[in-house]
């Protein structure tokens, strides 16, 4: 039974998500309104006690200021209506849950699950998909999103048993797919690191062979000059010589 009173089938994972995001949505609304309640006591409060309990008449100028801030705070943590783009991310962040035992597990790939649900006299088949967020888009919009994939007939049961299965398996390939490239990708990334790396080392080893090559020349032409001038001081030595 939900906080509402009303009656639902606990085994059925569709009203156990729907119970959680009326919950959560209930839940979201009673924290809000206490901070709020709470934050507009401080503002109104404050300004009153600060005399009595500092005993210095300019604390109230600063409470004033402190009331201020309690109000805007209190503003800011009201309830308000959940958006339907928020209540699309809660619904189907409640469904994951249900349907992802490791829902709370963080990975750096896509995962997927698959879905149905009820539409008139019809049955919607879906694929649940997870998406990582990192850095800016870690605020961005919701990481779930919801792709239909097949619509059939509520009579149709067996059929809709195999396609079911069908969905499962599809729903696996594709997380064992996305977590294959992104491996791929780490590993890719890893051996161009470790190919940079090597490229540094022969570069900077090429270049110290290279400076020590010119060095060595350079020692050996001042070493032959000097050579020539000794040659040549003896030479003219000799020539001055009567």
């Amino acid at each position: 039974m939900t906080s509402d009173g009303e009656n639902f089938d606990r085994s059925d994972p569709a009203a156990r998500a729907a119970a959680r995001a009326r919950d959560l949505e209930r839940r979201d609304r009673s924290l809000r309104l206490a901070a709020g309640l709470g934050l507009g006591a401080l503002a109104l409060g404050t300004p009153f006690v600060a005399e009595p309990l500092t005993g210095d008449s300019g604390a109230v100028v600063g409470a004033v200021v402190a009331a201020l801030l309690f109000s805007g705070l209190a503003t800011a943590v009201w309830p308000y209506e959940w958006s339907a783009e928020e209540r699309h991310h809660r619904r189907l962040e409640a469904i994951w849950r249900e349907v992802r035992s490791d829902a709370d597990e963080a990975v750096p790939w896509e995962r997927y699950a698959a879905w149905a649900e009820s539409d008139g006299r019809q049955v919607c088949l879906a694929l649940i998909r997870w998406g990582p967020r990192s850095g800016e888009a870690a605020h961005g919009p919701s990481p779930y999103s919801r792709q239909p994939v097949r619509r059939m007939d509520g009579e149709d049961v067996e059929a809709a048993a195999e396609a079911m299965e069908a969905l499962r398996a599809e729903a696996a390939k594709r997380e064992a797919g996305a977590r294959e490239r992104y491996e791929h990708e780490q590993a890719e990334a890893e051996r161009a690191a470790h190919a940079m790396t090597l490229q540094e080392i022969e570069d900077t080893a090429a270049a110290d062979i290279a400076a020590g090559e010119e060095q060595v020349r350079r020692e050996m032409a001042a070493q032959e000059e000097s050579e020539q001038r000794a040659q040549a001081e003896a030479l003219a030595r000799a020539l001055r010589r009567p």
